[in-house]
């Protein structure tokens, strides 16, 4: 409508059309002064919109689980079909493999030790321990000994399946060790030596190696002194010469740092502990208890049959400034003898030394004295002891082993007993060379060569008459004890000299050329008697001839 100047306008408002008869007559002609934009929107619509995705999200993740869930169940259902693996800790084909390697089997499920047990092989044959060592999925095969030098081994399991019966298929590897190069025997002539076996004084000894070794890296030492070794052709041994080298323990060494001739480095150190010493290899029979048997010391007499063999020999006067033996044997040579009649003192060392003691006879004193503390003896009998022409009366009463055997069989109420011997390692010894006994007329010499003394009596060398060579006497013991003549004849006019055995007193000791100062003892009545050095030390009697000259 347009509005005319000076014209009055009136405005007609018609009156609404619905039928509510509060509503106001009239519609405000403002509006409110905000932009359409900023209205909000409804909080009802807003609502609603947000619940309706929400509800979808959920849809979508219950979905994806449903997925994850189908596809891990078969990948686990695949996993589940697959067999269990096994896997070597070395490759096949490896080379140059330690000898001293363990093999580790890992598989991928547990397995029973009694499954592998029953499915691997290894060849070249070798010994082994088979252990489990993570809980039935990881083994490992340890060889008993280091396996052979550049050997190819096959390692074979054969199909088994596993604690929850799934199949493994088994597998085959091969490899080949390496080299260490080491000693691997020590030999003297065709003996192997190993710690504590001994040899005789100038002995050759051959040292033998599992590959051809590098000589100038080679220091092999005996003692403190360095070897000259003297190389075979293929440089797998050398020999080395013990002449001049002192009897007594042998040590023989081998340090590091030795190759072989590709290279191969000696991890480690060699040692063997032996030692070099006389000793009689004369035929000898083992005796169940300690043979004593009388054997007389005069001229007509010597040389004996035997001693060399004897254990211990203790000689002592009988009378008339004669001297006699009573020889101890743990085991019986071929022959021995002469064989005379036993004195006092044979008595007490019997009672000592726990054994059958033989003789000739005895004189009614003699038997008297035995009578009143006995010991076993047996005497000259038809069958078990003989007379020998090639020797004078009565200087000629011989035993052989057998009858010596045969005599023992006759007293199964002795109790079995072996000497003890084992060798001293005796401290602070003097000068011990020459050894003059007056009492006996004897002088003993020291050899170096064979580290034993030697035997003369009024001029005469002793020998073993059956072995026809020098008598070597291991260890020379000067006993002293109490001494006194028995009003008691030998039927000559002189009398019987007595000794005492079980009250103790001193002792010259002389061993591989060297003297010791000490005591004897009787700890037992009946037992062995003991040896003591000033310094304590206790002294055992080493295998060989140990000879006691009793004295007073």
């Amino acid at each position: 409508m347009r509005r005319v100047p000076g014209q009055e306008v009136v405005l007609l408002v018609e009156r609404p059309s619905w039928d509510n008869p509060g509503a106001p007559l009239s519609l405000p002609t403002s509006l409110q002064e905000t932009e359409p934009w900023t209205h909000e929107a409804p909080a009802r619509m807003r609502t609603r919109r947000k619940r309706r995705i929400t509800r979808r999200g959920w849809i979508a993740f219950g979905a994806l689980i449903a997925i994850l869930l189908t596809a891990g169940g078969g990948v686990l259902a695949f996993e589940n079909a697959l067999p269990t693996s096994v896997n070597l800790n070395l490759k096949n084909g490896d080379q140059d493999v330690p000898t001293y390697t363990r093999l580790v089997f890992s598989f991928s499920r547990p397995v029973a030790l009694s499954a592998i047990q029953s499915a691997l092989s290894i060849t070249p044959a070798t010994d082994g321990t088979l252990a489990d060592v993570s809980a039935q999925k990881q083994y490992t095969w340890s060889p008993a000994k280091a396996l052979a030098d550049l050997t190819v081994y096959t390692v074979t399991l054969g199909p088994i399946t596993d604690t929850s019966h799934h199949r493994i298929p088994g597998g085959r590897w091969t490899f080949t060790t390496n080299i260490v190069p080491r000693i691997m025997t020590v030999t003297a002539g065709a003996t192997a030596l190993t710690d504590g076996v001994e040899i005789d004084p100038g002995t050759p000894l051959t040292v033998n190696f599992n590959d051809a070794m590098e000589p100038i890296t080679i220091k092999v030492t005996i003692g403190t002194q360095q070897a000259d070794l003297k190389w075979a052709a293929d440089f797998r041994s050398a020999t080395i010469s013990t002449q001049g080298f002192p009897t007594g323990p042998l040590v023989l060494q081998m340090g590091p740092g030795g190759r072989d001739q590709t290279g191969h480095h000696v991890p480690g150190t060699f040692t063997l502990k032996s030692g070099m010493y006389y000793h009689d290899h004369e035929h000898r029979t083992p005796l169940r208890f300690p043979a004593l048997i009388q054997v007389p010391n005069d001229y007509y007499a010597r040389d004996q049959n035997g001693l060399q063999a004897a254990d211990v020999v203790f000689e002592y006067l009988a009378e008339g400034g004669i001297t006699r033996c009573t020889a101890i044997f743990q085991n019986a040579p071929d022959l021995i003898g002469p064989m005379r009649s036993s004195r006092f003192i044979s008595l007490k060392i019997a009672r000592h030394y726990r054994g059958l003691l033989f003789q000739s006879g005895e004189s009614a004193a003699t038997r008297a004295r035995a009578a009143s503390d006995p010991v076993p003896q047996f005497f000259d009998t038809i069958g078990y002891t003989y007379r020998t022409d090639a020797r004078n009366a009565p200087d000629n009463l011989m035993i052989n082993a057998s009858g010596v055997v045969a005599a023992e069989n006759l007293y199964s109420g002795i109790p079995t007993f072996t000497l003890p011997k084992a060798r001293p390692d005796l401290s602070g010894g003097g000068g011990g060379t020459p050894v003059p006994v007056d009492e006996h007329y004897s002088v003993y010499t020291y050899d170096p060569g064979t580290g034993t003394y030697q035997k003369s009596e009024e001029g005469h060398a002793y020998q073993d008459a059956s072995l026809h060579q020098p008598l070597r006497i291991e260890m020379l013991i000067v006993f002293h004890t109490a001494e006194r003549l028995v009003n008691v004849g030998d039927g000559h006019g002189a009398h019987i000299h007595d000794f005492d055995m079980d009250s103790g007193g001193r002792v010259q000791i002389y061993y591989k050329g060297l003297g010791y100062n000490g005591s004897w003892a009787s700890p037992d009545g009946h037992g062995p008697l003991s040896f003591t050095l000033d310094s304590g030390q206790a002294v055992t009697l080493p295998p060989g001839l140990v000879w006691v000259d009793v004295v007073a």
